[in-house]
């Protein structure tokens, strides 16, 4: 998905509604692949893009893409529905949002386990047993899918910003190994076993309340897309 993802679901509304809440234009509906989703078109200054299709039974699911994320739960899950939005960017992720019925119900923290506010904090605590939200978490480190050679890539990190940080050098690539250039871009676009693992973790509970999660069948499908501005 990138260094920004946001992502919002909504039970019970017809593309065309949820579209209509979300302040789209409703005239610019194009189908397109993910592949094909800027084609023809800049995002710039204050315009983006929704990318709307149907994921599983009444549920709708919502790529956003360009602008900040929009504050529309309460009004896409207004008229007793139920809505979610998670996020992020490279500086972290955000809370995962739970509204119903018009109103917020829990901010639920994607890192910090046991961390939820809002009405009802605890109201996505049964859809989340056995998942693991906790940025600082070490098991990573002994998942067999981390990508070869992270952690020996990580501890020449480690040593070469202390190096940096000693010598006020503008740069240091003594010791950098070959084959660690996908590596070090993963790492300038902000991927992090933790938090990753946190991420996986969070599509996993929404994919629990909506009985889908985000899966690579949805993204390689035609959906529609549609512009918005603020």
């Amino acid at each position: 998905m990138g260094s920004t993802f946001n992502g919002m679901w909504v039970e019970g509304l017809e593309i065309a509604d949820v579209v209509r809440r979300l302040g789209a234009d409703t005239t610019s509906g194009k189908k397109c692949s993910w592949a094909d989703l800027r084609k023809g078109m800049e995002i710039g200054e204050g315009i983006g893009i929704v990318w709307v299709g149907h994921l599983v039974g009444n549920w709708t699911q919502i790529i956003h893409v360009g602008i900040e994320a929009l504050d529309v739960l309460p009004t896409l899950s207004a008229g007793d529905r139920r809505a979610l939005h998670m996020s992020w960017h490279v500086n972290g992720i955000g809370d995962l949002l739970y509204a119903v019925d018009g109103n917020y119900v829990t901010l639920f923290s994607v890192t910090r386990p046991g961390r939820s506010r809002g009405p009802i904090p605890h109201a996505l605590d049964s859809y989340a047993e056995g998942l693991q939200f906790d940025a600082g978490d070490s098991s990573w480190e002994n998942d067999p899918d981390l990508p070869t050679g992270w952690m020996e890539y990580s501890a020449w990190e480690e040593e070469r910003e202390a190096r940096l940080e000693d010598d006020m050098s503008e740069d240091d690539y003594e010791g950098v190994q070959p084959g660690w250039t996908d590596l070090m871009d993963l790492a300038i676009n902000g991927y992090s076993p933790p938090l990753a693992t946190c991420i996986t973790s969070a599509f996993t509970l929404v994919g629990r309340v909506t009985g889908r999660e985000l899966d690579d069948e949805w993204m390689k499908g035609v959906h529609t897309r549609f512009f918005i501005t603020q």
